[in-house]
């Protein structure tokens, strides 16, 4: 209900406003059932009409609930449902930001200011694997094909 007001206000069709009640109906009728697969992939679809719309929030909420509902076994589809929620985080988070910068206070410009001096980006540095060189600097590498840690042997005269 919360969205179909401002879809009909901003003159996006109706039509989205419809299937979005159509999704979340699909939704409440596949929960709780035995195909876990279904339930799914009605989450998946929801988040995907949601991100379309701009509501990252609930893209990101129906994204999980299809993630942690769907068959792990299948890898690929997994893979791409953690990419969508993925994206949706930062798109929410984007429009936080957007929002702050749109209405921006000597506060939250003194706010901004203060986070910015005292971040740390040790998580980047964390987070990345290692380079080569650092690698082998620190002892943790293995010599990729062809690489050769030793000296060439003397040659015989």
């Amino acid at each position: 209900v919360s969205i179909v007001l401002p879809l009909q206000s901003s003159g996006i069709n109706a039509e989205y406003g419809e299937a979005l009640e159509s999704y979340k109906e699909f939704v409440k009728i596949t929960e709780g059932g035995e195909d876990k697969d279904v339930y799914s992939q009605a989450c998946s679809s929801l988040a995907d009409l949601y991100n379309m719309l701009g509501d990252y929030g609930s893209a990101v909420e129906y994204y999980q609930k299809a993630a942690e509902s769907m068959d792990t076994e299948d890898q690929e589809r997994l893979q791409l449902m953690n990419i969508s929620l993925a994206i949706a985080r930062s798109h929410n988070q984007l429009h936080s930001y957007s929002l702050a910068i749109l209405h921006n206070t000597p506060r939250l410009t003194a706010s901004l200011v203060e986070w910015k001096d005292y971040r740390d980006d040790g998580f980047i540095m964390a987070s990345r694997p290692p380079t080569r060189a650092e690698s082998m600097a620190s002892g943790t590498a293995t010599p990729a094909q062809g690489d050769t840690c030793s000296t060439p042997a003397p040659k015989e005269q």
